[in-house]
């Protein structure tokens, strides 16, 4: 099963857990106080169904299909029609009911509020958490998966802004922080950005132009970056898991990298190869940041960053060798093209789940007319539309703050007067660029991406190594198996056939030596500007600026001091509105969270509910007042500011001293090239190293199935001839048989009378026992018989596919023996050991005599001596010799035996090493 991947892989929201809790028992008894018991009775059925909905909630936390999401709509339905019927809070005469909630992203922290708000904000907060799990369900390998996930990733969204802008402002402090304000605007902007990061993906998977993906992909990259922004505001900080902050930043940093080769791909298409160089470079340099992001989150992100690296690295490598031999053009700094611009096609989706046609019939009729129940609509319309116009108008002073205090470089230029490290005193572009090379690592990012490429680099040096063990391994299998079977051995040498292999493989050391001394002027050169590059912090650089301070002689008509007092005046007026405005929010949010007119408004006839409206409204209207007040004094504090902040230019020459401090940032702009040409350097080596990796890979992989190949052939081989061995020994044992079987064993004539003591001749077993008891004598008369003639097998007896037996040709050979080691004929003496050689020309002259088949009474015919002499040979007493059917058996032929030696003295040559 494929592991995650880091281009695909999105975040769903956990669902609150919750506790049972009894609403019909106390809403009932409420009911039947106020009301009266007829309609407690009319109202039980109610309360059962919207108790039975609840439990089903509760049920549904251990099921393996979750809270499904029709029931989660019919109960905020509920909800909702019980707020405008029964008070819950835990105020004297209201409904006390405990709800108990624990924590979407701290389990074990759980919160107990008896407010009908709390209450809705959780089944809000759940609604959007299992449509975001329904978005991850989806199958997004398609256009129409998609399409679909990028809905209800927006449907997810809406639901968390409809949770922050009406519910979550009425739970009651200390609200939890999943439910708060803050968190939902931070699950809205997450399933926005991944909406968006959809909505690029599909751009992609409809071929849409490089230039529109990259748009996309830039969007969403800032959106994500948001979204990691938001994670270290209060109250929202440490509050999550580590996991959640760092996928959100690597989904920044990878859709980064992607808009950048997306850009990449529109300048290759328009044939700016040189921007598409600087490009690329960007996109491969961001890309290693992004990688050490993955692995924060887990090594399987990591990993699948790998193909995105490889295609990275091979686009940049083609575009710079089409700009090296064509185009020859100025590669220019990535800093001098243009920005890429984002584009937003996503927004949150209005929750129309939510309404009363979707969500069933109304509840509590009986209770509660219908038109009173749109009364207290409409009052509740005009009370947040009153509360949003203060809370606009407070919101609109402070972003007008915002703005005035940045254009005016405040408070930096202050700080820069107090002898501060600002950041105001680098130049702009400078600063910029400190801080990507703060946040890529600096000099660590430099020795991480070394260590990869020695990482890489001992990869390869043990791949050339496995390889070249295989290919010495084959080659001594091959001289073994030569040494063994001789000449026998037809298939080619091994040094003959991996002659190429070996040449690539020293090729391949040869360039893995010139890359080692590179390697080594690298991390040479780093260790020697490692202290410079230490300093590229923006604070760092910031210390070594000219302090900004009054001028000697004042040319000016206001004192340099009064404007500084002055200036910082302006900041602390500012400090306080700013203050004032959070306190008024703040009221505003609490009075209309307690705002509950319903008592009033069921005992008010339904032609006074105007006036109603009018005297509930007019408790708003002093803190309406005092937004408009305070939003009045942010506008004239910051036109003030503003004149202030041109005077302080003024009297201290900030224009002056802007120019000395770019005078000064002369070193860490130069430390900075330096930077960034090791920077190109070290990973135009870690390209080169992959791309060798996935050579010589490719390589290892040849030698294998070469030597593999090879040992199937020798195996095969060695078989064959095994093979051939034993049926040329069969044939000759056969050969052997079929002698012995047409030639018997010659029979001698009986020794003289009183040969046997005189004593006639024993019977024939007796006169065999004493053949075989007794030494044969040697003053026998006789001449010993001659070593019997080869004669070939009858037909039908040699075996199939067996070569036909050789001729004969070993004088003295003995025949065969049984198995009892006794001679065929009985009364043949066993032959002389040492019997001569007959001379060349007899011994062809008897192998052209025609075979003979001997004597038919078995008694040799009288003759000469068989061996031409003229003279009877000397007789020698006979002895036990052990023969085999075949005198050569493997390794008993002198040849043989000698050609062993010489192979031992000189073994077969190896396979050279290159």
């Amino acid at each position: 099963m494929p592991g995650p991947q880091a281009q695909t892989i999105m975040l769903a929201v956990h669902v609150k857990r919750t506790e049972p809790v009894d609403l019909q028992g106390p809403l009932l008894a409420y009911v039947r106080s106020t009301y009266g018991d007829a309609d407690a009775s009319d109202a039980e059925d109610d309360l059962a169904a919207v108790q039975a909905l609840r439990a089903e909630l509760v049920a549904a936390q251990g099921a393996a299909q979750g809270v499904k999401r029709e029931t989660l709509i019919k109960y905020h339905h509920a909800l909702t029609n019980i707020e405008t019927r029964f008070p819950i809070s835990s105020e004297r005469g209201h409904v006390r009911l405990p709800f108990v909630w624990a924590d979407a992203f701290r389990p074990s922290k759980k919160a107990s509020q008896a407010n009908i708000h709390f209450e809705k904000a959780a089944v809000l907060f759940n609604l959007a958490a299992v449509i975001s799990q329904s978005a991850l369900q989806v199958e997004r390998g398609t256009a129409d998966g998609l399409t679909r996930a990028c809905k209800l990733f927006q449907e997810s969204a809406g639901l968390f802004a409809h949770l922050r802008e009406h519910e979550a402002n009425k739970v009651d402090a200390p609200a939890p922080v999943d439910v708060s304000p803050e968190c939902c605007g931070l699950m809205e902007r997450l399933m926005l950005a991944q909406a968006q990061e959809c909505v690029y993906h599909k751009a992609v998977t409809d071929g849409k132009s490089p230039a529109v993906a990259a748009r996309l992909a830039k969007q969403a990259a800032t959106m994500y970056s948001e979204v990691a922004a938001a994670f270290n505001g209060p109250p929202i900080a440490n509050h999550f898991e580590r996991a959640w902050v760092a996928h959100v930043q690597m989904k920044a940093s990878l859709l980064d990298v992607l808009a950048l080769n997306e850009a990449a791909k529109q300048l290759q298409a328009e044939e700016k190869i040189s921007k598409e160089v600087a490009m690329l470079s960007e996109a491969f340099n961001r890309l290693q940041a992004t990688k050490k992001l993955a692995a924060a989150a887990s090594q399987e992100l990591a990993d699948s960053l790998k193909g995105l690296e490889a295609s990275v690295a091979l686009a940049l490598s083609k575009a710079q060798k089409d700009n090296n031999a064509i185009y020859l053009e100025k590669v220019p700094p990535f800093a001098e093209l243009p920005p890429i611009q984002g584009a937003l096609l996503v927004k949150g989706a209005p929750p129309t789940c939510l309404d009363a046609a979707d969500a069933g019939g109304a509840l509590f009729t009986g209770l509660v007319p219908d038109s009173s129940a749109k009364a207290l609509s409409k009052y509740t319309d005009a009370v947040d539309a009153a509360v949003r116009e203060a809370l606009d108008k407070l919101a609109a002073a402070t972003d007008a703050a915002r703005v005035t205090l940045r254009q005016a470089e405040l408070p930096e230029l202050l700080e820069a007067l107090d002898g501060a490290a600002p950041a105001a005193a680098l130049p702009e572009g400078l600063a910029r660029e400190l801080g990507e090379v703060a946040g890529m690592g600096g000099a660590a990012h430099l020795r991480g991406i070394l260590a990869e490429v020695g990482e890489l680099r001992r990869n390869v040096e043990a791949e050339l190594n496995d390889g070249q063990k295989a290919l010495d391994e084959e080659a001594a299998d091959d001289a073994a198996a030569r040494a063994e079977f001789g000449d026998k051995w037809s298939p080619p040498r091994s040094a003959t056939l991996a002659r190429a292999l070996a040449d690539k493989i020293a090729n391949f050391r040869s360039t893995m030596g010139a890359a080692g001394e590179s390697d080594a002027k690298l991390i040479a050169r780093l260790g020697e500007h490692e202290p410079a590059f230490a300093a590229l912090t923006p604070e760092a650089a910031a210390a070594s600026m000219p302090r900004l301070q009054a001028p000697m002689v004042s040319v000016g008509p206001e004192d340099p001091a009064a404007v500084a007092a002055a200036l910082r005046r302006g900041l602390e007026e500012l400090s306080t509105l700013s203050s004032e405005r959070a306190g008024i929010e703040e009221a505003l949010k609490e009075l209309k969270g307690k705002d509950n007119i319903l008592p009033k408004l069921m005992a008010t006839p339904s032609s006074g509910y105007d006036a109603l409206f009018e005297r509930e409204l007019a408790k708003y209207s002093k803190l309406r007042a005092d937004a408009a007040a305070s939003a009045a004094r942010n506008d004239e504090a910051l036109a003030a500011l503003a004149r202030n902040a041109q005077a302080f230019r003024s009297a201290f020459e900030v224009a002056a001293w802007r120019a000395s401090c770019d005078a000064a940032a002369a070193g860490p702009r130069g430390a900075l090239r330096t930077y960034r040409e090791l920077l190109d350097h070290v990973t135009e080596g870690l390209r080169f190293y992959l791309s060798l990796q996935e050579a010589v890979h490719d390589h290892r992989q040849q030698v294998g199935d070469f030597a593999f190949a090879r040992r199937q052939q020798r195996d095969e081989l060695r078989s064959e001839l095994q093979r051939r061995a034993r049926e040329e020994r069969d044939a000759k044992a056969a050969a052997s048989m079929a002698y012995l079987s047409v030639n018997p064993a010659p029979v001698y004539p009986a020794p003289p009378a009183g040969a046997y003591g005189g004593y006639g001749a024993p019977p024939p077993q007796q006169q065999q026992h004493q053949h075989q008891q007794q030494p044969y004598p040697q003053h026998h008369h006789h001449a010993p018989p001659p070593p019997p003639q080869y004669a070939p097998p009858p037909p039908g007896q040699q075996q199939y596919g067996a070569p036909p037996p050789p001729p004969q040709q070993q004088y003295g050979a003995p025949p065969p023996q049984h198995a009892h080691g006794a001679y065929a004929a009985h009364g043949a003496p066993p032959p002389p050991q040492h019997y001569a050689q007959p001379p060349q020309q007899q011994q062809q002259q008897q192998q052209q005599q025609p075979y003979g088949y001997g004597h038919p009474h078995g008694a040799p015919p009288a003759a000469p001596n068989p061996y031409g002499y003229g003279h009877p040979q000397p007789q020698h007493p006979p002895q036990q010799v052990q023969y085999t059917l075949d005198p050569y058996a493997p390794g008993g032929h002198p040849q043989q035996q000698q050609q062993q030696q010489q192979q031992q003295q000189h073994p077969p040559y190896p396979y050279p090493h290159q």
